[in-house]
């Protein structure tokens, strides 16, 4: 009876949704670890081909969400000042949430000091992977952060070029500015902003469709991913996964809820519960663009933050807020300075720790971006560090695997920033956040 009751727990049913998700993580890690090896490439060949179904549905939202919310949201604003109030907040919590990664990184990395541990096996590793063309591309493709460029970025020669290409942070300016002109206009951009609520909702709807494919998907996200890593190479990198996964244990379970318990007086659980089903996307996907969609339904239908909050603060969270990035950059570049037994000091710990912030910020939410923006991060430590780059493969043959937890903390500080925000601004629902039985479902 008790096998019955788990073999429909495994198929998706006798319980909630997110339960499903969860069951699908769990068992494509185990059959990935099962079945990993070149013995089982058509298997393997079989759930990728799922896994990238999956991963495009649920991209293809990306786009027509983040303009028609934002529009939304920022036309709802009024005013620019209440819009340069409200992004002033957002800013402020997305950098001291990375000015604490980072901080928490470095510290990590000097008292457990992985690199020691891995010194044979990077060196053994290093000369395997240099030669990867991925590998390789990465590294040249990597350079010093050039803040001129940086801000010239950010304004699109061509909007419409720039949603083609999914280019966010140009994207995502346009659509401000474009939402303050549709909001300065009066009566004459309603017909505008009823046109955006209607892609909005309709964007929401599909997502809930694509959601149905959520447990197939999420499942061959996960059993691909172990699959091509293998266990082996778990075994080996050992002290550098602790070390990472202990930081982002910390950043969930103590920095955020500290943060929501002092500065909004809610119980962190709550907060939790309700985006669980983002939580578990965000694990799936490694894209905290892909999981948006997921991230909105949860915030505004569970956490009782309001759509004008939501709409604003999450697209722009998913491309700028990177809090998790940060923390990996900072340790993943000591634990090579420390395998290849390079300086590092406490001016160079400072160096990495504000090269991180400055490379996470805008870094695109697809996974294993933060391997190249670590790339830029070694590159900006001058040519001492550059034997660094030699051990980049290494860490990429794990990294998949570490950008699922990655992604996670990522989605859960922004969705923390939006309820500080939310609170802040009085526009925090405390009755839908703390009675999980008004929720509405979300996939």
């Amino acid at each position: 009876m008790r096998f019955f009751w788990l073999l429909l727990v495994a198929l998706g049913l006798g319980t909630k949704r997110h339960w499903h998700i969860f069951f699908a993580i769990v068992l494509g890690i185990v059959l990935g670890l099962l079945f990993a090896g070149p013995q089982y490439t058509m298997l393997l060949n079989f759930f990728e081909v799922v896994a990238q179904i999956f991963m495009r549905l649920i991209t293809m939202l990306v786009v027509p969400l983040v303009v028609s919310s934002l529009i939304v949201g920022v036309s709802s604003l009024g005013d620019g000042r209440q819009l340069g109030r409200m992004g002033g907040k957002v800013l402020f919590y997305f950098l001291v949430f990375m000015a604490i990664a980072s901080v928490l990184g470095a510290g990590l990395a000097t008292l457990l000091e992985p690199g020691e541990h891995l010194k044979a096996v990077i060196a053994n590793y290093a000369q395997l992977y240099s030669s990867t063309t991925d590998h390789a591309e990465v590294i040249r493709q990597a350079s010093t952060p050039d803040f001129k460029s940086f801000i010239l970025e950010i304004i699109p020669k061509n909007p419409m070029e720039a949603l083609a290409k999914m280019e966010l942070i140009p994207l995502i300016f346009f659509t401000i500015v474009f939402g303050v002109a549709i909001a300065c206009i009066g009566d004459a951009g309603r017909p505008l902003i009823s046109f955006f609520e209607a892609l909005f909702a309709a964007t929401m709807k599909l997502t809930d469709w694509v959601m149905v494919l959520a447990v197939p998907g999420i499942f061959s996200l996960s059993f691909v991913t172990v699959a091509k890593a293998g266990p082996d190479i778990f075994i080996n990198l050992w002290p550098y996964i602790a070390v990472i996964l202990v930081g982002l244990l910390i950043q969930i379970f103590i920095v955020f809820p500290i943060m929501l318990k002092v500065l909004a007086r809610i119980n962190f659980m709550n907060l939790y519960r309700a985006i669980s089903e983002a939580i578990m996307v965000a694990f799936g996907t490694a894209s905290s663009s892909a999981t948006l969609p997921v991230t909105i339904a949860c915030c505004e239908r569970r956490a009782g933050i309001s759509n004008r909050i939501a709409s604003f603060v999450l697209p722009t969270g998913a491309t700028l807020n990177k809090t998790a990035t940060t923390m990996f950059e900072v340790i993943a570049v000591m634990t090579l300075a420390q395998a290849f037994n390079l300086p590092i000091g406490l001016e160079g710990t400072l160096l990495i720790m504000v090269f991180a912030i400055i490379a996470s910020i805008g870094a695109p939410g697809v996974p294993s971006t933060g391997l190249i923006t670590m790339a830029i991060v070694i590159n900006s430590m001058g040519e001492a560090y550059l034997p660094a780059l030699a051990g980049i493969g290494v860490l990429w043959s794990i990294d998949r695997a570490l950008d699922m937890c990655r992604t996670v903390v990522n989605v859960v500080s922004s969705c923390t920033v939006a309820t500080l925000v939310a609170s802040s601004e009085g526009e925090l629902n405390r009755d839908i956040l703390n009675n999980k039985e008004v929720w509405m479902e979300v996939v």
